[in-house]
């Protein structure tokens, strides 16, 4: 069943970005604190590709700051039609430092495209929650850019959701007062289990090689001391490993905006992909509508102290960021900007064949 969502709209006006671009107000986005969620930046037809690259040089101080308020820029109408169009735009903010997919700490098996460009996620799984990117990791990016270059075929799902974190902090905080000062005070700490060899086809399905860029155990060790993971090694090559104490709760970079920045609503469903590492793709979990017990919760995140986190807090948690969520309706050419902070994403289920959606990313230090 298809999650209520708050869907009030916003006009937007503002005067922030000029030349051959502007913002429009688009029946797309919602109103979080008067702030259109996403942002729609909408191009001028006759823009050509090499104008683009410009254009973003002109207009970045004022993107920069539209993202503070927004946290979700929508750049529609560009002339991209290829990978390297993509990979023009994103290299073409002056600043923003690659987050390589080989450096990332990512769960997701992806293929790189181009130098900054790879897919979102080569598993039909994963990322169905709302999460801030990598903030299961001591390693995250600030913002990251979506980039469409197929739309999946109209009826069959395939959108992009977005949600204000700190409009879920809120919210959460209010139902559950307990638990978000824990957050706060305590921290967390995720336990993540993965097999020797790369499985495409989970959402969780990165192998530890590739996920701490290791080419044996030893190398594996090393890398996870350095960024103080403990670990153990099970049956069958699989390693279960345990991050640092992580903040659950911080403040945006450059704003006042407190957000829920973690993975605990998608730990609700990692724990029932992590059951399953070791076996065949075909016995996946994709049903949204299940719940793990306490206990695999247990097994997969504990707060800071090594105290339990309540699995009703998370599932509240979960449904709060759905209530208010907004889908981004893909069309070809589409480029989204993420503030990773200030909002979560997660990706809709479709239902095409595989290759009938093409969604593809970068991620920004």
């Amino acid at each position: 069943m298809e999650p209520a969502r708050e869907t009030k709209r916003l006009r937007v006006e503002g005067t922030a970005i000029s030349g051959l671009a502007a913002i429009v107000a688009s029946d797309e986005s919602m109103d979080v604190k008067g702030a259109a969620v996403p942002l729609v930046i909408i191009a001028d037809p006759a823009m050509t590709v090499e104008q683009s690259s410009q254009w973003v040089v002109d207009n970045q101080p004022g993107i920069e700051g539209l993202l503070k308020v927004h946290g979700a820029i929508l750049f529609r109408g560009f002339p991209f039609t290829s990978v390297e169009h993509f990979d023009g735009f994103v290299t073409a903010f002056q600043g923003w430092e690659d987050l390589s997919y080989e450096d990332s700490l990512s769960f997701a098996v992806r293929v790189r495209k181009s130098g900054r460009i790879c897919t979102t996620n080569e598993g039909r799984t994963g990322g169905l929650v709302f999460h801030h990117e990598q903030a299961q990791s001591p390693r995250w990016p600030s913002k990251l850019f979506f980039c469409c270059e197929k739309a999946a075929e109209a009826g069959d799902g395939g959108f992009t959701g977005v949600c204000r974190s700190d409009l879920v902090l809120e919210q959460l905080a209010a139902k559950h007062p307990e638990f978000v000062a824990k957050c706060e005070a305590l921290g967390v700490k995720y336990t993540i289990y993965t097999s020797e060899t790369d499985d495409s086809s989970k959402g969780v399905g990165r192998s530890w090689k590739s996920f701490f860029s290791a080419k044996d155990r030893p190398d594996c060790e090393k890398r996870m001391t350095a960024l103080g993971y403990t670990w153990e090694w099970l049956e069958g090559g699989t390693l279960k490993a345990t991050t640092p104490r992580l903040e659950a709760v911080v403040t945006a970079p450059g704003t006042a905006t407190k957000c829920f920045f973690n993975q605990l609503p998608a730990t609700t469903n990692n724990a029932l992909e992590f059951s399953k590492v070791g076996t065949e793709g075909s016995d996946l979990h994709t049903d949204l509508d299940a719940t793990p017990t306490q206990a695999g919760i247990n097994k997969c995140l504990a707060f800071g102290d090594g105290s339990e986190v309540s699995i009703d807090a998370l599932m509240d948690a979960r449904a709060i960021c759905e209530r208010n969520a907004v889908d981004l309706q893909w069309r070809d050419g589409d480029v989204a900007l993420l503030d990773n902070y200030i909002v979560m994403h997660a990706r809709r289920i479709w239902h095409g064949p595989l290759g009938s959606r093409k969604l593809l990313a970068s991620l920004v230090q």
